[in-house]
């Protein structure tokens, strides 16, 4: 399968938990023969605290903004799935983006569900919003 993650980050795990939840999870995808390509937003406090800048198991690139994302869509519309994780910065942008090329399945992947049930409850979609989620 062709995967396409968009997450917090990937390249860095300084101060998040992400990075190794995502680094598992792909490295086991692409063990299984999956090709990935992660996306992630270029932050200066990741960049400058990276400590995976070439991983073996997957592409790795980055935007700057969620318009950038046009570049990619290519890949979004080859992909079986595209996944977009928890704390994407403006990810309704994001959404948008691929939506607009996507071919297969899109999906969310939540790490910190709790905190993502308390922000839709209490109306700070922060990088969710309650029209994002199925009915």
């Amino acid at each position: 399968m062709r995967l396409v993650f968009l997450g917090l980050s990937l390249s860095s795990s300084w101060g998040n938990g992400h990075a190794t939840t995502y680094r598992a999870l792909i490295r086991a995808l692409a063990a299984r023969g999956h090709q990935i390509l992660f996306l992630e937003r270029e932050q200066p406090w990741y960049a400058s605290n990276r400590d995976l800048s070439q991983p073996e198991y997957c592409r790795l690139a980055f935007y700057a903004a969620p318009a950038e994302l046009r570049r990619f869509r290519k890949a979004f519309a080859r992909a079986d799935a595209v996944v977009i994780g928890s704390y994407v910065p403006d990810a309704a942008l994001v959404l948008e983006e691929v939506s607009a090329a996507r071919g297969g399945l899109l999906c969310f992947y939540d790490i910190d569900t709790p905190v993502t049930l308390r922000k839709l409850a209490s109306g700070d979609p922060e990088y969710l919003t309650p029209d994002m989620v199925p009915a």
